[in-house]
């Protein structure tokens, strides 16, 4: 199914109670490395635990990370980095092909940001291409590329009057409630029929070229995600400049207490975080309030930026990760309110900084 990391992800930006440990291993095809980078973090959170979870308990919460320590097929076998997600109901375990640094979170809920990141630079797409025999459907992403099926096609005149059916069938059966990308390559007669099969407003075609031979597909798929990456990045300069344009408008904010509170109103319309930054402390749902902290003080303690992000997502709202070095003036966070302006009140703390 397309889209599928979003569905297999969804689960674990919304669960948010009870001890949520999140880990991040660099995997640099060091088997010995990812061990030790693996043992230090449960280490690391056993200790933070200590308080509010006796031995018994202990030893059944790490059960699943200690026997992942012992089976060395799993992540030996993995090719992209690590994502390790475990509460007291479940445990995951993610390869996540983008960079990311080694990371320990402890809190009452996952630490998504990397996975936010990885959504957005690696979207999933579909490839048809075309030649005069046969219609060929192929998925990928940033990181894979595959066959789905071959539809062939017979005549010219049978090619222009309706044998796309089979072709689009598989596409909405691979496509439903998603929106999805189809790159289109093949002559100009044929990809239009193909085109004239779909309806849906959630379906975006594309032709990149005016033929198609299976040799064109090495780079075929490279222009696809060229064009995709290209994509991702104006992603981030349009809602920066739409940043801008809300500022002079009073819908914008910069300060993260006066983001708090719009965030727990339901006002922030997109968000744009870094993924490069942590704010520890806690969240006032009710009130917005925040109590920040100079470091990670107990299991309950979050990465505010990352708090505040799955907030918006549950609203409804969009996410967008930059580097710092992006974001206007290294700032960590940034909010656009929606089209109704209000007046924000500075918003206190709930204790020390």
């Amino acid at each position: 199914m397309l889209n599928s990391k979003k569905k297999v992800l969804r689960p674990l930006f919304e669960s948010n109670e009870g001890i949520h440990l999140t880990i991040y291993l660099r995997n640099d095809l060091d088997f010995a490395d990812l061990k030790s980078q693996l043992q230090n973090a449960i280490e690391q959170a056993s200790r933070d635990l200590t308080p509010v979870l006796n031995r018994d308990q202990q030893t059944e919460f790490f059960a699943p990370l200690r026997a992942l320590l012992l089976d060395g097929g799993t992540m030996r076998h993995m090719k992209g980095n690590v994502g390790l997600f475990r509460n007291e109901k479940s445990f995951r375990v993610l390869s996540i092909p983008i960079e990311l640094e080694p990371a320990c979170h402890l809190a009452s809920s996952f630490h998504i940001k990397p996975l936010l990141k990885w959504l957005q630079c690696d979207q999933e797409f579909l490839f048809v291409g075309i030649d005069e025999s046969s219609a060929s459907l192929y998925q990928g992403s940033q990181t894979s590329f595959k066959p789905i099926g071959t539809l062939q096609l017979g005549s010219r005149n049978e090619l222009w009057t309706g044998a796309f059916e089979g072709l689009r069938d598989w596409i909405n059966q691979l496509t439903k409630n998603s929106i999805t990308r189809i790159f289109l390559a093949g002559p100009l007669g044929a990809t239009e029929a193909f085109s004239s099969q779909f309806k849906r407003r959630s379906i975006h075609q594309e032709t990149i070229a005016d033929s198609f031979h299976p040799e064109d597909l090495p780079r075929l798929c490279e222009l696809i995600r060229r064009t995709l990456k290209k994509e991702s990045q104006e992603l981030l300069e349009d809602t920066l400049f739409e940043f801008r344009l809300a500022e002079d408008e009073g819908r914008a904010r910069r300060n993260i207490f006066h983001i708090a509170k719009a965030v727990v109103r339901g006002r922030v319309k997109k968000l744009i975080v870094t993924d490069e930054l942590c704010i520890f402390g806690k969240i006032d749902k009710n009130s917005g309030g925040l109590a920040i902290h100079p470091f990670d003080l107990d299991h309950e303690d979050d990465d505010l930026l990352d708090d505040l992000a799955q907030l918006v997502l549950g609203q409804g709202g969009e996410v967008v990760i930059a580097s710092r070095n992006e974001m206007p003036k290294g700032r960590p966070i940034l909010a656009i309110l929606d089209d109704d302006p209000w007046a924000l009140e500075p918003t206190r703390s709930l204790g020390p900084s």
